[in-house]
């Protein structure tokens, strides 16, 4: 049964409000460091808190800087030697993430491609049935849009970037280009266009390559518009070109006319916290002669400087009837043009107007049926459906889940991508089935339960506070709505954990109740951190500008700190990570979204700001070492602009000085460190081309993802017992790998807990057990399984090489529940480890 409390309800509503607006932006102007005044809160701008952690202090991005990391990221991914690590899939595959593009080829309709917003191509060649994902060894894997030759299905085409302008949308790196069905892949070019809002391949001659570019969402520049090549990508020419800030969103070809095509421009502009997204230069241009002159369609059509997004759709059984999806600053409006577009007539589009809440830059995609030109698809938030050409409209979309990018017809099916994942219908959109296979899941967070191994929490864009209590990745559950944040679980009691809406909306859930205990409408960043007292669960810490204490699970507060930010109104000054020394939990470090660190060894009652010696970057984590008291760790997001800096730090005397110990990483923001608990000197950090670990310390760094695509990784956590590292990663969802000890036998002496790693751990009575170990030469040694008694319960003796082992123990039914020990004896040394039996 869940609480009646009034006031968990109320709140609930509000912030779902909240996630369906996506807002609170506010307005600066220029390249400078931004200033918090002239707020204009009479327009429902998003939050920015994804891009504004890369671009702080900066209103832009250095684009080439952004791309030299990027690549240089993936360098040194493709040089790593870490190429035994073992990445297993943990999911979700049931819950979906934001699909961009999906493409079909006639002569294959079982063979889909499904863009993601941040997850690459994922093919399947049975329909759906299962999927591969094919866009690796790339540097950027956001999907813009995607095309097929339609003379050849093995030739494709990718443009990278993610068009859709949300506040999480990452650069792209050109358009890319396969001969083998995806197999691999070639840039062809367009690199610094940024985003990619449509790719048409001519069907009269396939040479012939149209791209409707978006360019820098942070800049005005002149790499924005409609671009052509006539030789398959080899080179290209700008074809049309408006203004600085006007980008091409999307262009439809006539199928029996090639030289005829319509193109829609789009005013948009941002600058670090301000949105334009609507303006004069926005609307609809025609050319009838391949693309060398361009003239603007107006008649019946809206102009002025309220006009913003627009989407076009080509009716291919009559292509003289096209519609063209306008998003304007009084709602969605649908128009249509009998006539090739010499004259447009607003449908009757009244039920639409509202459709796309109040952030309609979002959406913009329209498609009519191939074979009915009446029937008629507008994607938003929902989705509108026509059967009589616009006369009239209704909401089709039912139960499937909101924001729509994708949609495509083919062998009597239509299938539709959004935030959510990819669904189809079979009977011309009045039902629709999801697709519950595809890894595509963004995580904001992830959290391990240290009782139940299996149990994984995780907080995800669009889709939920989720989690799994067997560890399969297809049975994930929605135990909060909304945009999931950091999320817990109490380590001395499953039935009690911590999820949270963005704006610092937490909630415990105890045996079957859930308690509002958050901090909505105070001063919160988009996603609040909290954590728990290392040794008393009953202890919180939450960050809002301050540092608030509970010690009744969340059911009152209390402040131990003053603001410690740089000050200001508003969630750009507010606190972005917590933690709490594992040796002394006196000492406590905060880290904020304005790039201030500050340090409290005595439980609050007086903090000291250690910022000096860090990078003024938006601070994303802090950690306190496991093994020294003095040692503490930052790391920071942002890309390089005209200084080079360091993305994580190390102090040994808490903060008084640092040093940075990025050895060989590029330059790229560091979303998360882990420090090994078992290992000094050990890292491992999640950043947006992956992860790295270092071994020693921090002078040197190596890929561990290389299997991977160059996916963001956002979350990471590391489960003592088993030596299992997780990873949540921003959009083809989580992973798990074995990290285990390397064993070096001549430094050790006979002791409880040497550095034996046995995988699993906990095990359970019908599992292997895996032994893994590192032996100097080739030797014999003997091995030993001992149950809480004293009674070998198994013994035998192996032979191994020299260099890492991994011995496996069979099944062994006769191991009861509770606590056994392994005991391997190496040349009359004897290591000892334990296992828990659940």
């Amino acid at each position: 049964m869940k609480s009646k409390n009034v006031l968990p309800i109320l709140v609930a509503f509000l912030i779902l409000t909240v996630v369906l607006i996506n807002f609170y932006f506010q307005e600066t102007k220029g390249n400078k460091i931004f200033s918090e005044t002239n707020i204009d809160k009479s327009k429902n701008y998003p939050n920015e808190w994804f891009d504004y952690q890369r671009i702080y202090p900066y209103a832009t991005l250095n684009t080439e800087n952004y791309l030299k990391a990027m690549k240089s990221a993936l360098a040194l991914t493709q040089k790593s030697t870490r190429t035994d690590i073992n990445w297993e899939l943990v999911g979700p595959t049931n819950i979906g993430g934001r699909i961009s593009d999906i493409e079909i080829h006639p002569n294959t309709p079982n063979t889909l491609y499904v863009g993601g917003a941040s997850g690459g191509i994922l093919k399947s060649t049975d329909g759906g049935s299962s999927w591969t994902n094919i866009f690796n060894d790339i540097p950027t894997i956001g999907i813009g849009d995607m095309a097929i030759d339609p003379e050849n299905e093995n030739i494709i085409y990718a443009g990278t970037g993610e068009s859709n302008a949300s506040s999480n949308t990452f650069l792209g790196s050109g358009i890319y280009k396969s001969t083998d069905a995806g197999n691999s892949w070639t840039n062809i070019g367009l690199e610094s266009t940024a985003y990619i809002g449509r790719i048409i391949v001519d069907k009269s001659n396939s040479e012939n390559i149209f791209v409707a570019a978006c360019g820098n969402l942070f800049s005005k520049n002149g790499n924005r518009g409609i671009y052509k090549s006539t030789n398959g990508g080899t080179d290209w020419e700008k074809i049309l070109f408006l203004t600085d800030s006007t980008s091409a969103m999307d262009i439809v070809q006539h199928p029996s006319s090639p030289n005829t095509l319509y193109a829609t421009m789009w005013e948009r502009y941002r600058g670090l916290n301000y949105r334009r997204s609507f303006g004069e230069t926005s609307g609809i241009w025609k050319t009838t002669d391949g693309g060398t002159t361009w003239s603007e369609l107006t008649s019946g059509l809206p102009t002025g400087t309220d006009i913003g997004r627009i989407g076009i759709t080509i009716a291919e059984s009559n292509p003289n009837v096209l519609y063209a999806f306008y998003e304007t600053e009084t709602g969605a409006r649908v128009y249509k043009t009998t006539n090739g577009g010499t004259s447009w007539t607003r449908t009757n589009d009244g039920a639409l107007s509202g459709m796309n809440s109040t952030f309609g830059w979002y959406f913009g995609q329209i498609r009519v049926d191939p074979q009915d030109e009446n029937r008629v698809f507008a994607l938003g938030q929902s989705f509108y459906r026509t059967e009589n050409g616009g006369t009239s409209w209704s909401e089709s979309s039912g139960s499937m889940h909101v924001d729509h990018h994708a949609m495509i017809f083919v062998d009597n099916k239509i299938w539709d991508g959004n935030d959510g994942g990819l669904y189809y219908s079979t009977n011309n959109g009045s039902a629709w089935t999801k697709v519950n296979n595809l890894p595509l899941t963004q995580f904001y967070d992830i959290a391990l339960d240290s009782l139940n191994s299996n149990r994984l929490l995780g907080g995800t864009q669009d889709n939920n506070s989720i989690q799994t209590t067997t560890g399969n990745d297809n049975d994930w559950q929605a135990v909060l709505g909304g945009d999931g944040m950091y999320c817990l679980i109490d380590y001395t009691n499953s039935n009690t954990y911590y999820c949270e809406y963005q704006w610092g909306g937490v909630y415990r859930f105890e045996n079957g109740y859930e308690t509002y205990i958050g901090f909505y409408g105070d001063r919160t960043n988009w996603s609040t951190p909290y954590i728990l007292h290392p040794t008393n669960p009953n202890i919180l810490y939450l960050g809002t500008y301050q540092v608030q204490k509970s010690t009744n699970k969340g059911d009152s507060w209390s402040a131990i700190s003053g603001d410690l930010t740089q000050g200001g109104e508003g969630s750009y000054h507010t606190l972005t990570t917590i933690d709490v020394s594992k040796l002394d939990p006196n000492i406590i470090i905060t880290g904020s979204a304005d790039g201030r660190v500050n340090i409290t060894t005595n439980d609050g009652a007086s903090w000291t700001d250690i910022t000096s010696g860090l990078p003024n970057r938006w601070i994303t984590r802090v950690k306190a070492d496991p093994f020294d008291v003095n040692t503490i760790y930052a790391t920071v997001s942002g890309f390089r602009f005209d200084e080079a800096f360091s993305h994580i730090y190390k102090s040994t005397n808490l903060g008084l000085s640092w040093i940075a110990i990025d050895g060989n990483l590029p330059e790229i923001p560091v979303n998360v460190i882990i420090i090994d608990p078992d290992v000094a000197g050990t890292y491992y950090i999640g950043t947006d081309a992956g992860a790295f670990i270092t071994e020693d310390g921090g002078e040197n760094w190596e890929s561990i993802t290389s299997s991977l695509p160059n996916v963001p990784i956002m979350a990471m956590e590391f489960n003592h017992n088993t030596r299992m590292l997780y990873i949540g990663t921003f959009g083809l969802s989580a992973y798990k790998a074995h990290f285990p000890i390397p064993i070096q036998p001549n430094s050790l002496s006979s002791l409880e807990n040497t550095n034996i790693s046995i995988y699993p751990n906990p095990a359970k009575t019908s599992d292997n057990l895996n032994i893994n170990f590192y032996s100097e030469k080739n030797q014999n040694i003997e091995i030993s399984i001992i149950n809480i008694k004293g009674s070998i319960i198994y013994s035998a003796t192996k032979n191994v090489n020299s260099g890492d082992n991994n011995i496996v123990i069979p099944t062994l039914n006769n191991i009861s529940k509770g606590l056994i020990l392994c005991k391997i004896k190496v040349e009359n040394k004897l290591y000892t480890s334990k296992i828990i039996v659940e």
